[in-house]
């Protein structure tokens, strides 16, 4: 078998051999994926038919290939936060991300005084338009201020606020059409309006930090809320007299559930109800990663608050936990070794599921021709050695 003439007159600028590749829906032994100038893919064939010519070609036939991992929920890494309200520090969580396979992320803001909300949504914003040098920038999560004092987790108390549609459509015109999604607690008063302002204007609305009940969940999940963030954490608890939000969750195959896999936030059989309820296909892992994310324990800050990271925990000096400083590759193989979740099925959280929530599988999620060229490659103890975001190598392992 060889290329077609179509494929082969393309110009590439990228050519891969990979031992093996999941794209998520399939797994290709000997197979090699062609990046053209554009930065999409351009095939995706066995080694042994590939005869075309590209500007550099890698080998990695000991190696896997897979789709580039897409955070959805993350505040910060590498000492860095979106709270800074800086371009500098987005770029730093951007380059950290990619040496964890991420190729794209969506920078978290928390519950702070609006105008700090404010100038962090203006410093993305600039970090978007300048660019940055490794994971893409692919939209701002308002994680707070509209959450439930009750449920606040590590979201400051002292600055809660009640959802009011004027205030959040000043917060997305100063995100300049970059506010991707917005977490909320759905039982606050002025919360189902608001949701269906957001949903109107195709942002995607995750329940989060909240005591809602069952009904008042289903009220959002029919106004259009679509996530749960952070399953279980910062959420009313299930009850068989009253199973709250996480019944709704749970039960509801119109809502999809992000859920921190770092062996701390929740006891494994709470992670396998999770999947055996809602599948592979409706999980996502994510990060929740803070400022701490790549460094050594210490004080650090999360917004407002100090976070004390002992063991690799983080939490507030009353002992809460506060957000994580998980990475994405390392969620994979917890994922691997923890639950009974094949490879591919925790490549698929990682990538295909986020891109999903988010409205981006057309372009980015997986391997096809056509989508963009965010690819990594993984060793087979499941560690990053290459990251490439849009046909662009944006970290190779020294």
């Amino acid at each position: 078998m060889v290329l077609s003439k179509a494929v082969r007159e393309l110009e590439y600028k990228l050519i891969i051999h990979a031992g093996e590749i999941i794209t998520p829906f399939s797994r290709l032994k000997n197979y090699s994926v062609g990046i053209k100038e554009d930065g999409r893919i351009g095939f995706i064939e066995p080694s042994d038919s590939v005869d075309v010519e590209a500007e550099e070609i890698l080998n990695y036939k000991d190696s896997i290939l897979v789709p580039g991992f897409i955070d959805i929920h993350i505040h910060g890494s590498a000492g860095a936060d979106t709270m800074d309200a800086s371009m500098e520090s987005i770029r730093k969580i951007s380059r950290f991300l990619a040496s964890k396979g991420v190729t794209g992320f969506y920078p978290t803001t928390v519950t702070a005084p609006m105008d700090k909300i404010k100038e962090a949504i203006k410093a993305v914003v600039n970090a978007i338009k300048n660019g940055v040098p490794g994971a893409q920038i692919l939209g701002i999560h308002l994680e707070g201020p509209y959450l439930s004092k009750e449920k606040a987790g590590a979201q400051d108390l002292r600055f809660l606020r009640t959802p009011n549609t004027d205030e959040i459509a000043e917060l997305l015109k100063i995100g300049e059409g970059f506010v991707k999604r917005v977490t909320l607690a759905p039982e606050l008063p002025g919360a189902l309006d608001v949701t269906k302002f957001l949903v109107e204007k195709n942002i995607v609305v995750a329940m989060g930090h909240t005591n809602a009940t069952y009904d008042e969940a289903i009220k959002a999940i029919e106004a259009g809320a679509k996530l749960a963030n952070h399953m279980y954490n910062g959420m009313r608890g299930f009850h068989h007299r009253d199973p709250g939000i996480v019944g709704a969750v749970l039960t509801r195959d119109d809502v999809y559930v992000e859920i921190i896999i770092d062996n701390v936030h929740h006891h494994y059989a709470a992670r396998e109800i999770v999947i055996r309820c809602k599948g592979t296909d409706r999980v996502a892992l994510i990060s929740d990663a803070i400022m701490a994310a790549g460094l050594a324990d210490g004080e650090y800050m999360l917004g407002e608050q100090k976070i004390i990271v002992k063991n690799g925990i983080s939490r507030l000096p009353d002992g809460t936990i506060a957000g994580s400083t998980l990475t994405m590759d390392q969620a994979i193989r917890n994922v691997v070794e923890h639950l009974n979740v094949s490879l591919m099925d925790a490549v698929k959280m990682a990538s295909y599921v986020p891109a999903k929530i988010m409205g981006l599988d057309k372009y980015k999620g997986s391997i096809e021709i056509g989508k963009d060229a965010d690819l990594v490659i993984l060793n087979r103890d499941l560690e990053v050695v290459l990251t490439i975001v849009k046909g662009t190598i944006v970290y190779k392992r020294g």
